[in-house]
């Protein structure tokens, strides 16, 4: 490349990254509430909204063969299988592969909550994995999940002779406020919220104006000032002033209490 090339060629990256260098400065880091484990069964208030579960596949037994009577592999090889949950048709959970068992367990597998209504259809489907082509191995589809929330889970039988255990179990809880939110320009907006926490409770909701905390206007906290002033008063609670797409400011009050993320929130539960 010539002299005059290289030049025009190192002028246009130049340019990019300033632009990129620009466009990067505009984008807010979102911040995170803090969420950790409740501190006692007890404090587990309120509960689960209607419909939120926590659903797993935990764990299958296996016939000794196929479904047309053929060994599962060469020699005493055993299936290497794993699990998938749909919902209304939707993949939502997929386990890992747990090699060469007929009683494949996962329910060490992270664990989610989902809301079903009352004609969800959920799909329990349990493969061999065998290279490029997996075999099925059950396919079953249960109605009324949460029906079997007061047994923790729901014993199902597939064609073939294999069993699959259904882990249903009331939604787990986090704890904290449940809110997200970004600071810029000397104000603050809520980026998302988790519908079943306090301030989901309370009525926040994604693209509010956070306007004051506890008492103290945006525009008057340095860098850093209004998260740690969240922080340290959320076991205590918090007084936001906030506006809603420029209606009239109102005041909302939280404390740290049950949140109930959904698997959509992306929220480790245990």
């Amino acid at each position: 490349m010539g002299s005059l090339g290289l030049g025009v060629t190192l002028r246009v990256l130049s340019g990019l990254c300033i632009l990129a260098s620009v466009a990067c400065a505009a984008i807010y880091p979102e911040i995170e509430t803090p969420i950790g484990p409740p501190p006692n069964e007890d404090a587990v208030k309120p509960s689960p909204p209607d419909g939120y579960v926590c659903l797993y596949v935990k764990a299958a037994r296996l016939p000794s063969q196929t479904r047309d009577g053929r060994k599962w592999s060469k020699g005493n090889g055993y299936p290497s299988t794993y699990a998938i949950l749909s919902i209304d048709g939707e993949e939502v959970y997929r386990t890992e592969v747990e090699p060469n068992t007929l009683e494949p367990s996962w329910s060490s597998e992270k664990k989610a909550n989902f809301k079903l209504v009352s004609k969800s259809r959920v799909k329990i489907e349990i493969w061999d994995d065998h290279g490029l082509f997996p075999h099925p191995i059950c396919l079953r589809e249960v109605l009324s999940v949460p029906n079997y929330v007061d047994l923790g889970e729901a014993e199902l039988d597939c064609e073939g002779g294999a069993h699959v255990t259904l882990a249903v179990e009331p939604a787990h809880a986090r704890w904290g406020l449940g809110f997200f939110f970004e600071v810029h320009n000397g104000g603050a907006s809520v980026t998302r919220v988790i519908p079943a926490s306090s301030a989901g409770r309370a009525g926040l909701e994604s693209g509010d104006e956070i306007l004051e905390v506890m008492g103290r206007p945006l525009p008057q906290l340095q860098v850093g000032e209004a998260q740690s002033l969240i922080r340290s008063n959320s076991t205590t609670g918090i007084n936001l002033l906030v506006s809603t797409h420029g209606a009239a400011p109102r005041k909302v009050r939280l404390k740290d209490e049950a949140i109930y993320p959904l698997v959509r929130d992306h929220i480790p539960i245990q």
